[in-house]
């Protein structure tokens, strides 16, 4: 089997559980695979994905620092960034950057998700400010929405309201429904509102953005402002859809 054709094996491979990641490590080693960087990098991303993050460590380490190229940073550094070890991703962009490998959008956006999953607020803000004035590296959209759920966990509503309307294009709905989320989790009414107003106009059918308007008026204790979003929705014909649960019954 060829280079290409194990990395598209690779790509498929199951992660149901370690133990065949486990195997196939075994034999990648055996057959001399595990040198192509290639190879490597999709075996450190399998392993990150099974949760064996000691494993995937270990083979990056067994990687020459002259042949460590952006991809394989990147999957290391998304791997850490996933299981919420923050400050390990960070730890390992400074080593990238000061080993001279210049971050690629994908690397930035996992960086950012490292950050917001960790609180490490002030860390992120810092290399997206970077990022900003590095003309080369432009952010994209998901670079904001990043740092709009970074803020936005760590309660700095005003900064992510600040954000979302000095970006470039127009912010989505996903934006205003992120920081309408963030108002629900902290009691700020005053921007909820507005992020309401926002999602009302851009997804006037979508029920959910009624019922978290209602839920944060219910958790501030103003329950007349609750009972009317819930007037509204039934005035233009809008309920909430029924939860359902699904449960396994001998493997049924």
């Amino acid at each position: 089997m060829g280079c290409m054709a194990m990395v598209k094996l690779l790509f498929h491979f199951s992660l149901a559980d370690l133990q065949p990641a486990m195997n196939m490590h075994c034999y990648l080693t055996k057959s001399g695979f595990l040198s192509i960087i290639e190879i490597a990098t999709c075996l450190i991303d399998i392993y990150s994905k099974c949760g064996s993050l000691e494993s995937a460590h270990k083979i990056f380490n067994a990687i020459p620092v002259d042949f460590k190229d952006i991809f394989v940073w990147s999957v290391i550094i998304a791997g850490y960034g996933m299981h919420g070890h923050g400050e390990i991703a960070v730890s390992l962009f400074r080593q990238m950057v000061q080993a001279g490998v210049k971050p690629n959008e994908i690397t930035l956006t996992s960086l950012f998700h490292a950050c917001s999953h960790a609180g490490l607020v002030d860390a992120g803000l810092s290399l997206f400010k970077l990022m900003l004035k590095d003309n080369k590296t432009s952010p994209r959209v998901d670079h904001y929405a990043c740092i709009v759920d970074l803020l936005g966990r760590a309660g700095r509503l005003d900064e992510a309201y600040d954000l979302i309307r000095t970006m470039p294009s127009m912010p989505s709905h996903a934006f205003w429904g992120a920081l309408l989320g963030a108002c629900v989790i902290h009691g700020n009414v005053e921007l909820g509102e507005i992020a309401a107003r926002w999602l009302f106009d851009l997804e006037p059918e979508n029920t959910g953005n009624y019922v978290l308007l209602a839920k944060l008026y219910a958790a501030v204790g103003r329950w007349k402002d609750a009972e009317n979003v819930r007037h509204l929705m039934d005035d233009i014909g809008l309920c909430k859809a029924p939860a359902h649960s699904v449960i396994e019954i001998r493997n049924l």
